[in-house]
Formats: C-alpha cells, sequence, structure tokens
C-alpha cells in the first residue's frame, strides 16, 4: 500500500484526512463534501498539487469525495481504500460508525443493569431502572456517563444506594445514622460527590424535582423520615393542647417531640402564630386562656412538622413583622395552610407600629413575590414609604384581636 507513505508525510492533505475519518465514523462511508475553512500555505501547495488545480491560502474550499476518487484512480494508487488507511493511521479509528457505538453501548448498559436487578434489594430502586434504563432524562445520563467513566465504581455505587432505599427508617432518623448504613456516617452529606446520585433518584421515586439547595434536600430528606438534627431544630409553643397532659405550659418542641404527638390543637381550637418570642412574654403576662406558637423568624422544619399534626379543624391566626422578609413568610403561609388567618395586615396596624426603619431597594424587591390579597396594602405602603415597622410596637392592638376572638367563643 504505497498510498499509506505518501498521504501520512503529506501534511497538506492531514485535515482533509481528518475530515474524512469523521465522515465515516458518522455515515458508515466516506461521501459528500468536505469543507476546508482558511486553507494554511502547506495546505494550498498540497491540494493543488494533487487535484491539479489552484488552491489559494486563506480561502474555503468544498472539495466533493467523488473529484477526490477520480483523481485516485487516473494516479498510481488506484487501490487507495479509506478504511485501510484510517486503521493504519489512527489509533482511535474504529469500523464501528457512531450509531452501531452508541447501540453496542447501550446493549452493554443494559446487560450491566439487567445483572444489578438481580443483588437490588429495593422494590422502588428495581422499579426506577425497570422504568428509565432506556430513556433519556438528565439522572439517566448522569448514570450512563458514570457507567462510561468506571463501571465498577458505578456498580458499588448502586449497591450502596440500594442499601439505603432499602432500609428507609419508619420513624424520625438523624441523618449521620441513617447514612452509617453506608459505613460512613458523611455518605450523605450535602456537599458530598457521594451524595449526589442518591438524592437524584430519590427525588425521581419521590416525584419531587431534583434538589439544588441544601434545603431542597432537606424537605427531600424528610420525606423518608431522615433529619439533619431533630433534636436541635425545635419550635416554641404556649398552651398547645395534646392528646396527653403535659406538665409546662411553655415547651420547645423538637421534631423527635412533635413526632409522637397527636391530634395537636389549641384553646378553644384556636392557635395564634407569632414571628417574635417576645410576643409570646407579653402575651403570658395577661393571664389569657390562648395557644400560641412563635416562629423565631423564618419557619423552620419544626415548625412545619408541628403545623402537620395540628388538627384540621383548628384555626390558626397569623401576624408577623411588617418588612419585605415578614410579608413573605406571611405569604408563604397563607397560600400553603388554608386554615391560616392573616390578621392586623391592614393600613392602620401598619402605621400603628410607627415605621422608622428605612428599607432599601434590594429589599423591597422581594415584595414583588407577595401574592396574598390580605398583605397588599401593607405591601403598597412598604413600597411608598420605604419604612418597616414591627410588631412588638403593635401590642396593644394584638392583645385587642385575640380578646375580641375570646369574646366569640362566649
Amino acid at each position: 500500500m504505497d498510498y499509506l507513505d505518501y498521504f501520512k508525510n503529506n501534511k497538506g492533505l492531514e485535515r482533509f484526512m481528518v475530515k474524512a475519518k469523521e465522515k465515516y465514523q458518522s455515515y458508515g462511508k466516506v461521501t459528500g463534501t468536505i469543507t476546508l475553512d482558511n486553507i494554511t500555505y502547506e495546505e494550498s501547495i498540497s491540494l493543488t498539487d494533487f487535484f491539479a488545480r489552484k488552491f489559494e491560502e486563506g480561502k474555503t474550499y468544498k472539495i466533493k469525495i467523488s473529484e477526490f476518487n477520480k483523481v485516485l484512480e487516473r494516479s498510481k494508487f488506484q487501490d487507495f481504500e479509506f478504511t485501510d488507511y484510517f486503521s493504519n493511521t489512527y489509533d482511535d479509528f474504529s469500523y464501528l460508525t457512531n450509531t452501531l457505538k452508541k447501540r453496542k453501548f447501550q446493549e452493554e448498559f443494559i446487560s450491566f443493569i439487567e445483572d444489578l436487578l438481580l443483588e437490588f434489594k429495593s422494590d422502588k430502586l428495581k422499579e426506577f431502572f425497570i422504568e428509565n434504563t432506556n430513556k433519556n432524562f438528565s439522572t439517566m445520563r448522569n448514570i450512563r456517563k458514570k457507567f462510561k467513566e468506571d463501571r465498577k465504581t458505578l456498580r458499588n455505587e448502586l449497591l450502596v444506594i440500594d442499601k439505603l432505599l432499602s432500609n428507609v427508617p419508619d420513624k424520625i432518623t438523624y441523618l449521620p445514622i441513617y447514612a452509617s448504613i453506608t459505613s460512613n456516617p458523611h455518605y450523605l452529606d450535602y456537599n458530598a460527590n457521594s451524595s449526589s446520585l442518591f438524592y437524584k433518584i430519590l427525588s425521581y421515586i419521590l416525584d419531587e424535582d431534583i434538589p439544588t439547595t441544601n434545603l431542597d434536600k432537606t424537605k427531600l430528606l424528610e420525606r423518608i423520615n431522615v433529619y439533619t438534627d431533630p433534636l436541635s431544630n425545635y419550635v416554641i409553643t404556649y398552651n398547645l393542647v395534646y392528646d396527653r397532659k403535659m406538665p409546662f405550659d411553655v415547651l420547645n418542641l423538637n421534631i423527635d417531640n412533635i413526632s409522637k404527638l397527636n391530634n395537636i390543637t389549641g384553646r378553644n381550637n384556636n392557635i395564634f402564630i407569632f414571628e417574635n418570642p417576645s410576643i409570646l412574654n407579653y402575651l403570658k403576662d395577661k393571664d389569657l386562656d390562648i395557644s400560641i406558637i412563635i416562629t423565631s423568624g423564618i419557619p423552620n422544619l419544626a415548625f412545619y412538622k408541628l403545623l402537620e399534626n395540628i388538627n384540621s379543624n383548628t384555626i390558626l391566626y397569623y401576624n408577623g413583622d411588617y418588612d419585605p422578609e415578614g410579608l413573605l413568610i406571611a405569604d408563604k403561609l397563607n397560600i400553603k395552610y388554608s386554615n391560616i388567618k392573616l390578621f392586623l395586615y391592614d393600613g392602620k396596624s401598619y402605621f400603628n407600629t410607627k415605621p422608622s426603619v428605612c428599607v432599601g431597594n434590594n429589599r423591597l424587591h422581594k415584595l414583588e413575590l407577595v401574592k396574598s390579597k390580605e398583605l397588599q396594602e401593607v405591601k403598597s405602603l412598604l413600597f411608598e414609604n420605604k419604612k418597616c415597622g414591627y410588631q412588638e410596637n403593635n401590642l396593644l392592638f394584638i392583645e385587642k384581636f385575640i380578646k375580641m376572638k375570646l369574646e366569640e367563643k362566649l
């Protein structure tokens, strides 16, 4: 094959041959047209010499493969074969086309998963792969990528995920304890590489979006009774009514406590929820027969867990601060829970707080997310005055509202 030396040593034809190889890998044969952009001086000399027509440096040319073959037929290289040249020149050359390669890869991948299905103990994980092995969404693409990079590592990772999904706790469990099933208590740490695929598969099984933030992952884990810290995540409560007698009126309930309480309600089936603990201190001294929950700012998991365990016939009244963050909290609660009623969110209540703390435009923009009609008047006043009000300055009116509700029960 004399042509091997000729084409291997002809640098001016090297780019033409590389593009010819790409065509073969795509279509299984070299056909059509090859485009060479901005040809070099060396390429112009070689192409002019080979095709016996003028090629100028810096220009772009489209060369038909049929023209290339005709030149060969008139030369001493009549026995030229593209595949022989490719196999003797390029270490990465394969007789398989890209389509055949993909088919072969998928067949090997399916065989790999079928073998694993025989080892899996988790029915949920089995269902995941039975339904999705041939599909092409982000999680499956990620799994195929891992398969291509290191099949053994992927196999071990999926077997660990199977162990986790086979041992989902039936009661509240601390995250490191659950992760210890893998022999590594940090295996499911939010930023650990080891946890990424687990969260993706779990989100699919639970029909949730793939978590992108730590909060998303926290909520996802809560769905399987796993918490980052069920003991220190707590909510302040006062005078709630439980299915058992409690020795104290003020209780800091953590997630573990809450899980053991059922049919929670409030005095007269009412519970008043406030953003700041100082409200509880004030109302407690008034000796009112009421029940209170304090969020202490942004509601945490313990607060939401408590709401889940409150009797659905209980009416919840919420009041918080008159600032962008406070209105966002009120809006979220109002939208999420049908039994929550917002109170004292009118213009008079806003001005009663004697708003004086200035708020910048960056914070005011948050108000654009507030949708509840009950909050629109205060929202407009915040935009207009650019000053915040706080519920501690509204204590007398909060007390008056509560007493009015108590009288309605008489």
